[in-house]
């Protein structure tokens, strides 16, 4: 038996565009670029800037104003808020309360119970959090679209 050559096999190649872009990194930088293949045409190399430019506030300030949002959209009579937020958020709060009787008033083990009252706690308020933050979002859309259609 005779084993087998490791010759290279000419695979077809793709065709080159006429006019190639200049690399973003160089070859002095990244010595090792150059061996890794071109990317796809089409690709992304650096994402797009924002279209609004605003400066970030700070974070307390936007905190603030996510609250004031918030209390806006609840009081709202032209928004109706989604049932995901109506069932959700109360659903949260009777959580949180069963929790703490849970672990600190019924099944008190003295390690365990803290860690995991915490635990839960933390979880339930992400959970909030994120149903909260949704709502706030499809809030700001509704807003701009009365913004911007709404007769005056």
């Amino acid at each position: 038996m005779s084993e087998p050559k490791s010759e290279p096999v000419n695979a077809p190649t793709p065709a080159q565009p006429a006019e190639q872009p200049e690399p973003l990194i160089t070859n002095a930088i990244l010595p090792l670029m150059r061996l890794l293949p071109p990317p796809p045409v089409g690709t992304i190399l650096t994402p797009p800037d924002p279209q609004d430019a605003t400066r970030r506030g700070w974070f307390l300030a936007q905190l603030w104003a996510e609250v004031r949002l918030a209390m806006q959209m609840y009081f709202d009579p032209r928004y109706r808020i989604s049932r995901t937020v109506q069932v959700a958020f109360p659903l949260v709060v009777v959580l949180l309360a069963l929790n703490y009787f849970l672990f600190s008033v019924w099944f008190l083990i003295p390690v365990v119970s803290p860690i995991a009252e915490r635990l839960l706690d933390a979880l339930l308020v992400v959970l909030a959090y994120r149903v909260l933050t949704r709502e706030l979002d499809r809030y700001r859309a509704v807003l701009d679209y009365l913004a911007r259609f709404a007769s005056r």
